[in-house]
């Protein structure tokens, strides 16, 4: 029983040792500020392609209503041409 003790005390102390030697520090290291930045770089472009395709996707349901508009139309001349063509 004394034996697990000592080794669980022993594995705590290595894994709080661990903790404090990893550089547990207020600033940032380079590699850390390096991601960092990816990271931004990555949100802004992502910020930027969702912007594009709002804009893209705001055009075409323009296109669609005039495309629809054109139908509606098409369809009440092909009904003016099919009434002439019954009487």
């Amino acid at each position: 029983m004394a034996k697990r003790f000592r080794s669980f005390v022993l594995l705590l102390t290595v894994l709080a040792a661990g903790f404090v030697l990893s550089g547990c520090s207020r600033n940032a290291n380079d590699k850390q500020m390096q991601v960092l930045e990816e990271s931004q770089a990555a949100v802004q472009a992502s910020q930027d392609k969702i912007a594009q395709l709002e804009k893209e996707n705001a055009e075409l349901k323009a296109q669609l209503a005039q495309k629809q508009q054109e139908l509606e139309y098409a369809k009440s001349e092909r009904e003016k041409v099919r009434a002439k063509l019954g009487q």
